[in-house]
């Protein structure tokens, strides 16, 4: 019965076929577009998380200020400076903390034969590599802790400099000069997503050890602490307690908020992807309603056929055909014209994806099209669609199918 349901299915689709290619297109066209919609809406969402971890992943960023507040008979407008000794003070109190870094920053003069340029370098830990996200490339390192120990003069390079220095050769183990200091490269950084930065993007900077800095720059003070809690949840806490620790030592208040600036990449992190979080689902809904129109007029389509053909369903309902006969009958045509659809819709919405995920990615830019090029037809995207495909299905179909069904054979038979 059910063969026999299905070839008169065929035949009777087969009839209509300039009428629902129309609908068909429109069905296409909507898949097309909520399937395009939500990869590039995903794509941007994991394009901005990979960038935002280009400045580090789960960091507390520490430097000092000048104070706005009178505290214990000091007036206000003192400059609050931070030492490498704070580094050992906060990461001894603060059991909450994994890691805990310094770091200097200045212009310097950087030269390797006749190339010439001046760029920022950064005095660090080894820490600093894995708290950065600073990956080298194969064949290279980052700065160790012996380095820092013996004060080594080694400097690892962000790639884009070495490219500006070395126009293509391997900068491994070649002596640069650092404001006419020489220097060993030990490793150059490996190219990544940044959307975030202060001082200008890493792949720009030289890094050498702390310790080394001091002979490149007679500063004693440090810039910055770079800090990662052992989990997320305690980065209000650790944020708190590192403003009372140096409040307590350089005497100011804890709550005021100029003596140091703090940035949380945290809850930035989780502000910036509720967002994009946001636009995702704006994205998918828009491309969800351009489906929902199409299946609008697959019921409409649905309803006409029943109008259309009232003489014929009393033929068959007068013959002994059954109401589950007559609505699987308009479930199936339903389902074909969304199945026919939904495939060509489907596939050319993959290859779009595919084929703009072959372009490749401009590190150098932070521009909008870092976003756009990497977007991401996932699997719970597929089963996203799936489950509202199968709504629209069903009421597409099963209200026309359940009219024709209830027809009176006698009065069906009597419609002109």
């Amino acid at each position: 019965m059910k063969l026999h349901l299905l070839k008169l299915f065929l035949n009777e689709f087969k009839k209509r076929k300039k009428k629902t290619s129309l609908i068909t297109f429109a069905i296409a066209w909507g898949t097309l577009s909520l399937l395009l919609m939500m990869s590039f809406g995903r794509g941007l969402s994991n394009q901005f998380r990979i960038g935002f971890q280009g400045l580090g992943e789960d960091l507390i960023l520490v430097n000092g200020g000048r104070t706005s507040m009178d505290y214990q008979g000091l007036p206000k407008g003192r400059a609050i400076r931070l030492f490498a000794s704070d580094i050992d003070l906060i990461g001894r109190l603060i059991p909450e903390i994994k890691r805990i870094c310094p770091e200097s920053y200045n212009l310097g003069e950087i030269k390797y034969k006749d190339q010439e340029t001046n760029r920022n370098v950064r005095g660090v830990y080894a820490d600093f590599g894995p708290m950065r996200n600073t990956i080298a490339q194969a064949g290279g390192r980052f700065i160790n802790p012996d380095d820092v120990t013996y004060s080594r003069r080694v400097a690892f390079l962000g790639w884009h400099l070495a490219e500006e220095l070395f126009k293509g050769k391997n900068p491994i183990n070649e002596e640069i000069y650092i404001n006419r200091m020489p220097f060993k490269v030990i490793g150059v950084m490996m190219k990544k997503l940044q959307n975030s930065n202060y001082q200008g993007l890493d792949y720009d900077h030289v890094y050498i050890p702390l310790s080394t800095m001091a002979l490149v720059d007679s500063q004693k003070y440090i810039d910055m602490m770079h800090i990662q809690p052992t989990e997320r949840k305690y980065a209000r806490y650790v944020e708190n307690r590192v403003k009372e620790i140096l409040g307590e030592k350089y005497r100011f208040d804890k709550d005021d908020k100029y003596a140091l600036s703090v940035f949380n990449t945290i809850e930035a992190g989780e502000i910036a992807g509720k967002v994009f979080m946001g636009i995702e689902i704006f994205l998918g809904l828009i491309g969800g309603l351009t489906l929902l129109i199409a299946a609008v007029g697959v019921t409409n389509l649905m309803y006409a056929m029943v109008k259309e053909r009232t003489r014929e369903i009393g033929v068959k309902m007068a013959l002994g055909a059954k109401r589950r006969h007559i609505v699987w009958q308009f479930l199936l045509e339903a389902l074909f014209i969304f199945l026919k659809g939904t495939f060509w819709g489907a596939l050319i919405a993959f290859n779009i994806v595919s084929l703009v995920r072959l372009a490749p990615m401009n590190y150098e830019m932070t521009s909008i099209q870092s976003y756009l090029l990497r977007p991401d037809f996932s699997t719970d995207i597929l089963v996203t669609f799936i489950v509202i495909m199968g709504i629209l299905v069903f009421f597409s179909g099963i209200f026309p199918a359940l009219r024709a069904s209830k027809m009176n054979p006698v009065d069906a038979l009597r419609y002109e």
